[in-house]
Formats: C-alpha cells, sequence, structure tokens
C-alpha cells in the first residue's frame, strides 16, 4: 500500500475522475479507503480506462508494475501526487 500526504482536493479530483472513466453512480460514495473493484465495481477494462484517464489528465504515467498495487482511491492518489511531483527527465 503506498501512502504519501496529499490534500483533500487532489484526491477529490482523481475520485472525480475515477468515476467518469468507471462510470460508477453518483450515488456510490467514493473517499479516500474505497476499494476500487470490491466498493466501486470497477471491473478490469474499466480500470484500464481509469487508469488511461488519470495519465492522460495528471500527464503521468502509471508504470505496469505499478498497477497491482493501486487498489484503493488513496493508492492512486498518492502514486500520483508522487509522480507529479517528481522532476521529469
Amino acid at each position: 500500500m503506498l501512502t504519501t500526504t496529499f490534500d483533500a482536493a487532489f484526491q477529490a479530483e482523481v475520485a472525480e475522475i475515477v468515476r467518469r472513466a468507471a462510470r460508477v453512480p453518483a450515488h456510490v460514495a467514493i473517499h479516500g479507503d474505497s476499494d476500487l473493484v470490491d466498493d466501486l465495481k470497477i471491473d478490469s477494462l474499466d480500470f484500464v480506462a481509469v487508469i488511461l484517464q488519470l495519465q492522460d489528465h495528471f500527464e503521468v504515467v502509471i508504470e505496469d508494475d505499478a498497477v497491482p498495487h493501486l487498489c484503493r482511491l488513496a493508492d492512486l492518489a498518492s502514486y500520483l501526487m508522487e509522480r507529479k511531483e517528481a522532476p521529469r527527465s
């Protein structure tokens, strides 16, 4: 599980992208501890859409070997924040 400090606004931004990309119904609450598969019912095809949307939106690359560790919304937000803040080569 990845952990890092990030603000609520960033997590909300990630949640909204996840909601749109995976077509999560509006009545389903999304919070940091939401499990993408168990709580949000995101299947593998929708998960690919989520990853692609997040990469495009934040202009980062989500490495294939990191994907199995991105189980919760907080994991995604933390990973993205780390990539967003990392110096580009």
